[in-house]
């Protein structure tokens, strides 16, 4: 069976192996091993991976994949592996790759960022070494460091996507410092991530975020009425328990947001 038995066990000597070396002569840029131990995963390497998302885990099994042969090699498509079943809108999540020494391409030092649902449709998982592969000449904003070896986990982050034309980055909300609403919104008090703090988190430090427009959208297409200065992104917060983006109550209903997908900056930036 797939992942299974000697071969198994032979890679997962192989993988101790070039832990040691690697940690005696140092880490690439690109490098898979990390000075961090890997994840507590409920599933054995090599026999499926685990799935982990904000109210659900699951464990899907390689053997109840039909595999592909890609490059030569025994493959599964990464979308259908991790699926669509853990969450009603896959595209609203980002998707952390761990491998089983802890490398995951958003990691600090790296912040390469989470993969988008549209990015797992040119991934596959190579079942040979268990190495993901991603087809990065389709997608300029995938790095060599996406290519997760030694798969064991897959986290799904509700994300917000930020998109500045040239590149764009998923800024997972969790990991963002919350606030309360002040006075003056519907739901004052509530726990919510001011929207700066979303672009703050994706945008190159390169880029002055005070000399862009921003033009906040839902998956659905629905957007904001119109574009947003920085100093009125200061008054949007994506609202936690909810799951809306939301501006002060005086500017009416029109300015709250149902399930907001992504927050593209347009103009200026010098």
């Amino acid at each position: 069976m797939l992942g299974k038995g000697s071969a198994r066990n032979q890679l997962v000597a192989q993988i101790a192996a070039a832990a040691v070396v690697l940690a005696c002569i140092g880490c690439g840029k690109d490098s898979y091993i990390t000075a961090t131990p890997g994840p507590d995963a409920t599933v054995e390497f090599g026999d499926g991976i685990e799935l982990i998302a904000p109210g659900d885990t699951l464990i899907h099994w390689f053997e109840d994949f039909e595999p592909i042969t890609y490059q030569n090699r025994p493959a599964l498509r990464l979308r259908e592996l991790v699926g669509d079943e853990l969450v009603a809108q896959p595209e609203l999540y980002g998707y952390r790759l761990i491998g089983i020494d802890g490398f995951y391409a958003n990691m600090p030092g790296k912040g390469y960022g989470d993969n988008t649902w549209e990015q797992l449709l040119i991934g596959y998982l190579d079942l040979s070494d268990f190495r993901v592969i991603f087809e990065t000449e389709r997608d300029p904003n995938l790095r060599k460091g996406h290519n997760v070896k030694w798969l064991i986990r897959v986290e799904l982050l509700r994300s917000i996507d930020v998109d500045w034309g040239a590149a764009r980055k998923l800024a997972p909300i969790a990991e963002l410092e919350a606030t309360t609403l002040p006075a003056g919104y519907d739901a004052e008090g509530e726990p919510a991530v001011p929207l700066t703090a979303v672009v703050s988190y994706s945008l190159p430090d390169d880029l002055t975020p005070e000399g862009f427009q921003y033009r906040v959208s839902a998956r659905s297409g629905a957007g904001l009425p119109r574009l947003l200065t920085w100093a009125e992104l200061e008054t949007a917060y994506y609202l936690l328990s909810e799951d809306r983006v939301v501006l002060p109550a005086a500017l009416g209903s029109a300015y709250a947001l149902e399930e907001p997908w992504r927050i593209r900056l347009e103009g200026g930036g010098e």
